[in-house]
């Protein structure tokens, strides 16, 4: 239905009409915020008036502010209906959206404290601890980017409301699910060395998303019919689309990726540095090595101690 040049569904899908810039209001995608937005609040300051928010809790009302922001750009016009009905590299676009930014963003914005609460109430636990494995990790975020990139599932869930709907929610739980491993609510289930972080992240980020990537570069006809078949927006031909959305599966992650890996190696070389500065010598060695500033700021070593006489 429409209210006067504003078109109102529920959730952007396949469309046969040509592209105009008339904005769409699609009600499931703001009671999807409502249902995001409201019991976080609630929940924040319940804890603000019982226990107080910490310098962290308010970090993370910030992170999750910017998730639930990206969450819209990629759900809601104009980026969600030229993703669902006209364009593949858009549909390309919103897919990194979801996993690479809006995903991370949500979970540095759950603290502890609410997320065990959260898996205590839905009795989520079990699953939790199943997903935040890497290995298990890497299967559901490239196991979702693979089944979600088939053309007959792409064909299929695009042409209608609740498909797309379905779509975008799984792109958005396979980047939690595939950054849990690093920056889960709970430390102690982090992977620890940032070397090992770092292979995880070109893994599971990178090194998979080239199959699919390159498999649509280099296909020499449209494999998605839906969006072969949508009116043309500008002077793209559904080829060249394909070929740009390819592109964008194999590269599009590099800036983030590369980024966050950056980010790990120079914060472990930081912290690596400040622990040999303030080393503490070994107590066997203290007697041969501990100085004391002198008169003059010069280190004095203190006086040998005579042997004592033989009787």
């Amino acid at each position: 239905m429409s209210t006067g040049v504003l078109a109102v569904s529920w959730w952007c899908q396949t469309t046969k009409a040509p592209w105009d810039w008339t904005p769409k209001l699609y009600l499931g995608v703001w009671l999807m915020l409502a249902a995001f937005v409201i019991p976080y609040a609630v929940s924040m300051v319940r804890r603000h008036r019982t226990h107080g928010l910490t310098s962290r809790d308010k970090r993370a009302i910030l992170w999750y502010g910017l998730g639930v922001f990206f969450v819209w750009s990629a759900s809601d016009w104009p980026l969600g209906t030229l993703g669902a009905g006209y364009l593949l590299s858009i549909h390309t676009v919103l897919y990194l959206i979801y996993t690479m930014v809006a995903g991370p963003l949500l979970l540095l914005g759950v603290p502890d404290w609410m997320a065990r609460g959260l898996l205590d109430k839905v009795r989520g636990w079990s699953l939790y601890r199943f997903v935040v494995k890497p290995w298990a990790a890497v299967i559901v975020l490239n196991g979702i980017l693979v089944f979600t990139h088939l053309p007959p599932v792409v064909d299929a869930l695009r042409a209608s409301q609740f498909g797309s709907f379905a779509l975008d929610a799984l792109w958005l739980i396979s980047g939690v699910a595939g950054w849990l491993p690093i920056i889960s609510p709970f430390r102690g289930d982090r992977i620890k060395a940032p070397i090992w972080k770092c292979v995880y992240l070109f893994l599971a980020f990178g090194a998979f998303p080239m199959l699919p990537g390159a498999f649509i570069t280099f296909s020499g006809v449209p494999l998605f019919r839906v969006y072969e078949l949508a009116p043309r927006f500008g002077d793209w031909s559904p080829l060249d689309d394909q070929q740009l959305a390819g592109a964008l599966m194999k590269v599009g992650n590099i800036p983030i990726l590369w980024t966050v890996i950056a980010t790990i190696l120079i914060k472990a070389l930081l912290e690596s540095s400040s622990d040999n500065r303030y080393h503490t010598i070994p107590e066997e060695e203290r007697d041969l090595t501990t100085t004391a500033p002198g008169a003059n700021g010069a280190a004095v070593t203190p006086p040998a101690v005579p042997p004592a006489p033989v009787a």
